[in-house]
């Protein structure tokens, strides 16, 4: 009963929205839960007592369960609940502001049916695990704002389902982008920024793409920019800002419905082409490179 009761506390205080399967009895109902007035400090203050250190090992014992969330506790730390790995119908794991520690789990891989995977915002370190792509389902994968290192896996570009969105900002990973990822070629966005990547990052462009939101910004990149003759035409969302990018700027980047750019701190030259939405960014999104030139910096010599 105390872990019955502190288990929908916790879903409470995580503002668990949607349907949520208990089982009882050997049958499954449905539990809607969803926090629509704030909680009484008092009964705020038990929550997060209950949920100091570790997240309850009772949330093992909810295999119908299929949306877990727990954010903006900072109190809660140690490593990723082990007993979740008992969640076999989990679609949703957000776990994400809080301050777990440890490594990303290799046994995140075994739950099948996650479409969104979410450790966000902690201070979990090491590597990256590969069995990650062995998730069917996953739509987006959340590993930003934590200490994690090494290269990007070499299987992130061999997902077993579809490509899913990666978002893989604020750590210190280093290498290359892996040459599979030239195999991406569904609805994504990635986020690799403020990182310690490297090399070539063009496998993320090309016509057969369909790649919206593009961010490498705050790395190490080194490539002629130039080369990208075709870019993925739903593109809406640019920044490459802080690398080692040489070259010109791709006549074809005119040609995109634009809403977001940044080129700056890199290495270009030549001409801002002119042309679709180009013109229409501020300086500041082409500043503090070689010899770029041309609306809107100054006009070619």
């Amino acid at each position: 009963m105390r872990a019955a009761t502190c288990l929908l506390l916790c879903l409470f205080l995580s503002v668990v929205d949607g349907a949520v399967q208990l089982a009882r009895q050997g049958r499954a109902v449905q539990d809607q839960a969803k926090l629509r007035q704030p909680l009484p400090p008092r009964l705020l203050a038990a929550g997060r007592r209950l949920l100091h250190q570790l997240l309850p090992a009772a949330i093992g014992d909810l295999p119908y369960l299929q949306t877990l969330t727990f954010r903006k506790l900072t109190n809660v730390t140690g490593p990723v609940q082990p007993a979740i790995a008992k969640l076999n119908h989990l679609k949703s794991l957000r776990l994400d502001h809080l301050n777990l520690t440890g490594s990303v789990p290799v046994w995140l891989s075994t739950l099948k049916n996650l479409t969104y995977l979410d450790l966000s915002f902690n201070s979990l370190t090491g590597s990256i695990p590969g069995q990650l792509a062995d998730l069917p389902n996953l739509d987006a994968l959340h590993l930003d704002r934590n200490g994690l290192t090494g290269p990007i896996p070499d299987s992130f570009g061999r997902f077993g389902g579809k490509f899913p969105s990666l978002f893989l900002s604020h750590n210190r990973l280093s290498g290359q982008i892996p040459a599979s990822m030239a195999n991406y070629n569904t609805d994504f966005s990635i986020d690799l920024s403020r990182n310690q990547l490297q090399g070539d990052a063009s496998v993320l462009f090309g016509a057969e793409k369909s790649v919206l939101f593009v961010d490498i910004s705050r790395n190490l990149f080194e490539f002629d920019f130039s080369k990208i003759a075709v870019f993925p035409p739903n593109m809406t969302n640019l920044d490459v800002n802080h690398n080692r990018i040489y070259g010109s700027i791709p006549a074809a980047m005119a040609e995109l419905d634009l809403q977001f750019l940044n080129v700056s701190y890199n290495r270009l030259c030549g001409e801002i082409p002119t042309g679709g939405k180009l013109q229409g960014f501020d300086s500041s999104a082409y500043f503090h490179n070689r010899c770029l030139c041309g609306a809107p910096l100054d006009s070619c010599k």
